[in-house]
């Protein structure tokens, strides 16, 4: 049986924007990695937003209300795959 296509994004040449997960440097609040309880990863402990702002892209820490990251993308428009359809093998 044939793969189903998976939808990408194509950007400048040789690069795409997958819907796979492809994150290499995760964002994470430092105070919640200080309370972090034994036996659990920080992506279970984490409470954090990631969104749009006036600015950029900003990521959140819910339980101690603190600023993660805020980028600033300086007026440049950026692709962006925003499809979020579970990829199935």
């Amino acid at each position: 049986m044939k793969r189903p296509r998976r939808p990408k994004l194509k950007t400048k040449p040789g690069r795409e924007i997958t819907m796979e997960n492809d994150i290499k440097v995760f964002f994470h609040c430092r105070q919640c990695l200080l309370e972090l309880p034994v036996g659990m990863s920080p992506r279970d402990w984490s409470q954090i937003e990631a969104g749009l702002t006036r600015v950029g892209m900003q990521v959140w820490c819910r339980r101690h209300e603190l600023n993660i990251v805020h980028v600033d993308y300086e007026g440049s428009v950026h692709p962006a795959n925003t499809h979020n359809t579970k990829v199935t093998h």
